[in-house]
C-alpha cells in the first residue's frame, strides 16, 4: 500500500482547482452582495468553508509531490507558503464573516484573498509549466518589454560557413535543450530530477537513470521520448509546450547515433545540409538603399500624378519612391527635368515604351540612389550605357526590346551594385558568342520539352 500516499500527491493539480473555485466564488458574492443581511449570506459563508476545507486536501497533496516527485525546495517553497496563508485566510473569513459589522472592511479582507489565490496559483503554474510558460510564444521584443530574457533560451542557429568546426554539443545540442526542454528541467525546476540546462546535468540523468546513451539513440529516453505520440504520457516536451522542429529531432539523433561525443565537430558527424538550413543565420541586405531622407511632400506627388507619372513608395513607410510612365507614353527626354525634384527619393524609374533616347541617361546621374531602371522597347543604343557607370546603386537594368549588343554590355562591368540586366528580344537573345559577365545576363530564349498533352486535339 506504499503506492498510495504518493498517489494522493499526484493529485494535487486536480485537487488545487477545488479550493480556487469555492474561494473565488465567495468574493465574487461578496462584491455582489450590498451588505451582510442579504439572500447570498450563507452562499458566501458556505464558499468560504468548502474552499479552506479543499485548500487543506490540496495543500497535503502538494507537499507531498514535493516530498515524493523530487522538486526542489526553493522551487515550490514561496507556493507553499502562500498556499498555507490562503488557507488560513479562507478559515479566517469563514469565522469572521459571522462577526463582521463593517461590510466595507470584510470586502477589503476578501480581495486580499483574491490577491493571494492569483500570487499562488501563478507560482503553481510557474512550477508546473515553467516560468516562460506565459510569455515563451511571444515575439521576442515583446518579451523583452515584460522583462522575459531571452537569452538563455536561444534556440539553435548556425554560420552558413564554418559551421562543420563548432561542438556538436556545445552548439547544437544545448541549444535545442535550451530552447525546448529547459523550461521544465532546470536547476529550480528539475522535474523527474532531471536538469537539462548544463552538461554536468544531462550527465547525471534523471529519476529513471541516464536519459541518453552513445551509438544508440533508441534506447536513449533524450530522443525516444521526443518522437512518441502527442498524446502519450511520456512524450516530451508535453503537447501544450513548444516543440522542437523535426530537424532537431533528427540533430540530436545523429548526435546520439554518432558517439554522444562532447568534444567532438559537427563536421565530423556528417550532418546532411537539409537538416542545418533552416537554422543558418543569412545576413538580409536591403534591396535599397538605406539612407535617412525627407519623404518628399504630398503636394510634389499630387502634381506628378497630375502630369501622368504613376508616383507611389518602394515599400511602406519609405522615402524612396517608385515612378512609373505606363500612363505618360508621349514621355520624351525633356520630361526627365519634371522629376528633378525628387533627387534622392527616386528609388525605381520605369521608362518602357516610351519616346526617350540615349541622351537621357546622362541626366540619370542626378538620382544617386537609383536602385531599378525600365528601359524596355526605347530608342536608346548601346554606346550610351556608358553614362550609367555614375549610377552606384543600380542593380536591376531592364533593356528588353533594345537594338543592344554583347560588346555594349561591357561598359557595365564596372558599376559596382549591378546584380541583373534583362535583355530579352535583343540582338543577345540566343546569341552562343555572348561571354559571361559579373552580372547576371537574361536573354531569353528558353524553351520547354514538348510533352504528349501538347498533341492532343480536343
Amino acid at each position: 500500500m506504499d503506492f498510495i500516499v504518493p498517489l494522493f500527491g499526484r493529485f494535487h493539480p486536480i485537487l488545487v482547482h477545488l479550493p480556487i473555485g469555492f474561494l473565488l466564488f465567495g468574493v465574487l458574492m461578496v462584491f455582489l452582495s450590498k451588505e451582510k443581511d442579504s439572500g447570498h449570506s450563507q452562499s458566501i459563508q458556505l464558499a468560504f468553508f468548502v474552499g479552506s476545507v479543499s485548500a487543506v486536501l490540496a495543500s497535503i497533496s502538494g507537499f507531498l509531490q514535493y516530498h515524493y516527485e523530487g522538486f526542489s525546495w526553493e522551487t515550490v517553497q514561496f507556493h507553499l507558503a502562500l498556499g498555507a496563508l490562503t488557507t488560513v485566510t479562507g478559515f479566517y473569513l469563514t469565522w469572521d464573516f459571522r462577526k463582521t459589522v463593517n461590510w466595507t472592511s470584510f470586502r477589503w479582507k476578501s480581495f486580499s484573498l483574491l490577491v493571494l489565490l492569483l500570487f499562488t496559483g501563478h507560482l503553481g503554474g510557474n512550477i508546473t509549466h515553467g516560468e516562460e510558460y506565459l510569455t515563451e510564444l511571444l515575439p521576442d521584443g515583446l518579451r523583452r518589454l515584460l522583462g522575459d530574457s531571452t537569452d538563455a533560451e536561444q534556440g539553435l542557429t548556425l554560420p552558413e560557413s564554418g559551421w562543420e568546426d563548432l561542438k556538436y554539443y556545445e552548439n547544437v545540442v544545448q541549444p535545442i535543450l535550451n530552447s525546448n526542454c529547459k523550461s521544465c528541467h532546470n536547476p529550480r525546476n528539475k522535474k523527474g530530477e532531471l536538469d537539462l540546462s548544463t552538461l554536468e546535468g544531462l550527465k547525471k540523468g534523471g529519476e529513471n537513470g541516464v536519459v541518453f546513451h552513445a551509438n544508440d539513440a533508441e534506447k536513449s529516453e533524450l530522443f525516444s521520448r521526443l518522437v512518441l505520440p502527442s498524446d502519450d504520457d511520456d512524450h516530451m516536451p508535453p503537447k501544450e509546450k513548444r516543440q522542437p522542429q523535426k530537424e532537431e529531432i533528427e540533430l540530436i539523433k545523429l548526435w546520439l547515433e554518432t558517439g554522444a561525443s562532447f568534444e567532438g565537430t559537427l563536421g565530423e558527424a556528417r550532418p546532411a545540409v537539409k537538416l542545418l538550413d533552416p537554422f543558418f543565420e543569412r545576413l538580409e541586405v536591403p534591396f535599397y538603399p538605406q539612407t535617412e531622407l525627407a519623404e518628399v511632400s504630398a503636394d510634389s506627388i499630387a502634381a506628378l500624378k497630375k502630369m501622368g507619372f504613376f508616383v507611389e513608395p518602394v515599400h511602406l513607410g519609405s522615402a524612396l519612391l517608385k515612378v512609373s510612365c505606363l500612363n505618360f507614353p508621349d514621355f520624351e527626354d525633356a520630361d526627365l527635368s519634371k522629376l528633378s525634384s525628387l533627387g534622392g527619393n527616386l528609388a525605381y524609374l520605369d521608362l518602357n515604351d516610351t519616346q526617350i533616347s540615349g541622351e537621357i541617361l546622362s541626366q540619370i546621374t542626378a538620382f544617386p540612389n537609383l536602385t531599378v531602371l525600365k528601359l524596355n522597347s526605347t530608342l536608346i543604343e548601346g554606346k550610351d550605357l556608358a553614362t550609367l557607370q555614375q549610377s552606384p546603386n543600380l542593380k536591376h537594368l531592364y533593356l528588353n526590346g533594345t537594338q543592344i549588343n554583347p560588346e555594349d554590355l561591357a561598359a557595365l562591368e564596372s558599376l559596382p551594385a549591378l546584380e541583373k540586366v534583362y535583355a530579352y528580344d535583343t540582338p543577345l537573345s540566343g546569341n552562343p558568342a555572348v561571354k559571361k559577365f559579373r552580372f547576371s545576363l537574361e536573354t531569353g530564349g528558353y524553351s520547354l520539352p514538348p510533352i504528349p498533352s501538347d498533341t492532343i486535339v480536343y
